[in-house]
C-alpha cells in the first residue's frame, strides 16, 4: 500500500493551478509517463502524478528507492 508522508510532500513545491491543470490533462490524454518514486513504500516523488492518477484510476508504475533515513530520503528530494 502507497503512503504519504506530509512531511515529504511539505517539501515539494505546490504547482499553480495551471500547473496542475496542465499535469492533469497530460496524464488524461498520454497516461502517467513517470514512474511514481517511493521509499518503504511512501511517496518521495510524484505526490501531484498520484494524486491525479488516483482521481481518475489511471495505472502508474512505481521504483523503489533505498536510503537509511529519512533524512537520506528527503535530502535526495
Amino acid at each position: 500500500m502507497i503512503k504519504i508522508n506530509e512531511s515529504f510532500k511539505e517539501l515539494i513545491p505546490p504547482l499553480t493551478s495551471e500547473e496542475y491543470e496542465g499535469l492533469e490533462k497530460s496524464i488524461i490524454d498520454e497516461g502517467c509517463r513517470d514512474a511514481i518514486v517511493l521509499w518503504n513504500n511512501t511517496i518521495i516523488d510524484g505526490h501531484n502524478r498520484y494524486e491525479i492518477c488516483t482521481k481518475h484510476g489511471i495505472s502508474f508504475e512505481t521504483i523503489s528507492k533505498e536510503f537509511e533515513s529519512e533524512n537520506d530520503a528527503k535530502m535526495w528530494m
